[in-house]
């Protein structure tokens, strides 16, 4: 059954009846992505997503020239052993073969995770970044380059996002109105420099830096350099 307007208590009320009166156990419903966050709030869970693009929107992002694309993980909390366990027994798992991993021991309460599969894709990245965050129960920060032109950084807690940002929110195409929230500048002028919106971090060095209230600030360096990859495991 598809709903395009949020669920009313009469709505759900005769979605309990039908399916009480068919023996089902599930109610199972489509909507719109506009009004599917109201139904999760009245209990659904999400099964599918149905997506949709334009073929010239497909054609030229596949024929841009992109950079590279890098990022780390960063979980808080001082469990070394907990987090290296977690990253040998979940990342065989994702597509792509990873090379090895490097997690790095714990610096003010933050234990940093760098691997080589989730470096250069972003989404094998975000991945890697609920699971640890779920598996661990803990807060868990996701920073990253994407294609070598946008700054992302994802703050989950247990396993959900609990705020994100793009620097450029249209770089992957046009974005719902509802969907760019409080995004603020794309980067904090430094002393005698304006701010920007968009960078090109292969020529531009960093550090990029990521202040949350309540939690501190986390640093990482980007170095500009030309050199083969080296070998990636756990220590």
């Amino acid at each position: 059954m598809r709903f395009d307007e949020p669920p009313s208590e009469e709505t759900l009320r005769q979605l309990i009846d039908r399916a009480r009166g068919s023996g089902d156990e599930t109610v199972t419903v489509e909507t719109t992505g506009e009004a599917g966050d109201a139904w999760v709030r009245a209990g659904f869970s999400e099964q599918a997503r149905v997506l949709e693009a334009s073929v010239d929107a497909l054609e030229r992002r596949l024929s841009r020239d992109t950079g590279p694309s890098y990022g780390s993980v960063h979980v808080q909390t001082d469990d070394l052993d907990g987090v290296v366990r977690a990253v040998r027994q979940f990342v065989p798992r994702l597509p792509g073969g990873s090379k090895g991993s490097v997690v790095a021991p714990p610096r003010n309460g933050w234990i940093g995770v760098y691997d080589e599969l989730t470096d250069r894709n972003p989404e094998m990245l975000r991945r890697l970044a609920r699971e640890l965050s779920d598996r661990m129960g803990a807060v868990v920060l996701q920073l990253g380059v994407e294609e070598g032109q946008v700054v992302r950084f994802v703050l989950l807690e247990r396993g959900r996002t609990m705020d994100e940002y793009l620097s450029v929110p249209e770089y992957y195409g046009e974005v719902p109105p509802g969907d760019v929230i409080s995004l603020g500048t794309a980067f904090k002028p430094g002393q005698g420099r304006k701010s920007i919106h968009h960078a090109n971090l292969q020529t531009v060095a960093g550090p990029v830096e990521v202040a949350i209230e309540g939690l501190g600030v986390q640093e990482n360096p980007i170095l500009i350099e030309e050199k083969e990859l080296g070998e990636w495991r756990l220590p």
